[in-house]
């Protein structure tokens, strides 16, 4: 019996994994709705998502079941998924929307001020290069630089 309690340990926790992953794709689209992010930059951020859960729930599925792939760990998953969505995401969009446009407003703020510092080292490299003579082609005036 005791492969039939590991099993279930399996399934609740893989369960409980798949509600995290759906509060992190709820996070990530209000995320998305808040910032307006145009098409090629939402291909490449989406891509980068599924990554990161791919991985996320690859570690998690190590530490749950030895990374042991069944049809019912995947179960599972999706429907912890389901359960999020239908039971939890309208109740925790209170907490996940304010985070969501923190998120953004920080992220924002911070490309704002990447951009503002590149911009200021670019006018100050043209500056330096503005005032800088080049060097000279004619010979020196009292022949050759021995003093007379």
């Amino acid at each position: 019996m005791l492969g039939l309690f590991a099993q279930i340990k399996a399934f609740a926790l893989t369960l409980i994994l798949g509600i995290f992953t759906g509060i992190i794709f709820h996070y990530y689209s209000l995320m998305v709705d808040r910032a307006g992010i145009r098409k090629y930059w939402l291909y490449i951020l989406d891509f980068a998502l599924w990554i990161i859960i791919v991985i996320a729930v690859f570690i998690s599925m190590l530490f749950i079941n030895q990374g042991e792939m069944r049809v019912y760990v995947l179960i599972a998953l999706m429907t912890g998924i389901f359960v999020y969505y239908h039971y939890f995401a309208s109740r925790l969009e209170i907490l996940l929307s304010p985070a969501a446009r923190v998120t953004v407003n920080t992220f924002s703020n911070l490309i704002r001020g990447i951009e503002k510092g590149a911009l200021c080292c670019l006018h100050r490299i043209k500056a330096i290069a503005k005032h800088k003579t080049p060097p000279s082609d004619d010979p020196p005036l009292n022949g050759g630089g021995v003093p007379g």
